[in-house]
């Protein structure tokens, strides 16, 4: 059974160009968002990733403990 499922979703900055090929460039910020209901909001890609893996590790010892 999985009670959490965090998700880091980075943020690209899409370009079209001519002849219709559209290029997704990373801006280096995510969201990170979890079945229990956290949301961080936009923060770096970075600090988006420790949250996630935070996030994951706390629920885990919650488990593990409670």
């Amino acid at each position: 059974m999985v009670e959490h499922a965090a998700f880091v979703q980075g943020i690209t900055r899409e370009s079209i160009h001519p002849g219709g090929w559209v290029e997704h460039e990373p801006t280096g910020r995510a969201v990170v968002r979890c079945s229990c209901g956290l949301e961080s909001g936009v923060v770096t890609a970075v600090r988006a990733a420790q949250i996630a893996d935070d996030h994951r590790r706390g629920a885990a010892y919650a488990r593990a403990c409670g």
